[in-house]
């Protein structure tokens, strides 16, 4: 074997570790704690109360109801019955959120059904580092695969919040982005820290939480198109230039060090766990730039239609009933 071969099987070794020990590792807690986070940006930037739900990935049933107890059901060998749930867009109240029901027989039944308002998801594998060019090509392309049918599947004006591996936005494949740059404007990103969703020592890749929003034309406005990538000299890594503009969105300090294999690999520490404050701060600094009371250019006005309203049949804190 030569030492080329040989690392790449050390590689992907390192790869089956890293998947095995996130699999053993909870991101309940954590999926409940940003539950709400979420949810009152979705309702800030124009959500309708009651309106529908699609959540899928990691926790999906957890993220619409931000209860930790409410896990999807699992099959013998430990997979997820269901591949997709879908809710109601809750009120600010506690007691407004609503257990989900599942998506079945998807994709079929979804595309015959009305659009969904929001979609949510904590992107599978999002946390850990993969090392074999091949493990990454598939995260990245089944990142690509489920986020293009959930904003496929949304009104236009509809937002959605995805959790992902900060590759997704450091390491982009631009052929791979042109499918979602023509359907959905960028209206910003938060990048956690390691650790932020799993505390087991292989859970150290940050994790971004992107923020999007469905459009109707194939053209953005300026200033929503997808952030570009630099290469950093000093550090010798791709980035994503939206971070560079706003650093503060990196919600701990940036650290780039070198692995067992020589390969450069990103962390955000965050000793002290500030970052749920600092995430709800930066939630609502991008809902007062895109929100539907905001005058930001790129807004759905400038569309040429409404932003998206609250029922007026029901109180905004009492969705309806859930009919799906």
């Amino acid at each position: 074997m030569t030492p080329q071969s040989h690392t790449q099987v050390a590689r992907e070794r390192a790869d089956i570790a890293a998947l095995t020990a996130q699999a053993h590792a909870d991101a309940t807690g954590t999926h409940a704690q940003l539950a709400p986070m979420v949810w009152d940006l979705l309702r800030s930037l124009g959500a309708p109360v009651g309106g529908r739900a699609l959540a899928f990935g990691v926790d999906p049933r957890v993220l619409l109801t931000g209860d930790p107890n409410h896990r999807e059901p699992r099959d013998a060998d430990g997979f997820p019955v269901h591949d997709r749930w879908q809710g109601l867009v809750p009120g600010a109240r506690p007691d407004t959120y609503r257990d989900a029901v599942p998506v079945t027989r998807y994709p079929l039944r979804l595309a015959m059904a009305r659009p969904f308002d929001v979609a949510v998801a904590s992107m599978p594998y999002s946390d850990i580092h993969l090392r074999g060019r091949e493990a990454r090509a598939m995260r990245l392309h089944s990142f690509h695969i489920q986020a293009t049918e959930a904003l496929e599947g949304l009104a236009p004006g509809g937002h959605a919040v995805f959790l992902a591996n900060h590759s997704v936005l450091d390491f982009p494949d631009p052929s791979r982005w042109a499918r979602l740059a023509q359907m959905a404007d960028f209206l910003g990103a938060v990048r956690l820290p390691s650790h932020a969703l799993r505390t087991a020592p292989a859970c150290d890749a940050p994790v971004d939480i992107l923020v999007l929003r469905r459009r109707e034309t194939p053209h953005p406005a300026p200033g929503l198109r997808f952030p570009a990538v630099q290469w950093s000299p000093t550090n010798e890594l791709h980035e994503s230039t939206y971070f560079s503009t706003h650093p503060d969105r990196v919600l701990g300090t940036r650290d780039v060090g070198t692995d067992y294999w020589g390969m450069k690999q990103l962390a955000v520490h965050d000793p002290d766990h500030t970052w749920p404050g600092r995430l709800d701060a930066e939630f609502g600094e991008i809902a007062r730039q895109h929100g539907s009371d905001s005058t930001t250019p790129g807004l759905a006005q400038e569309h040429g239609r409404p932003a998206p309203r609250h029922d007026a049949t029901h109180p905004r804190e009492e969705p309806p009933g859930l009919h799906l």
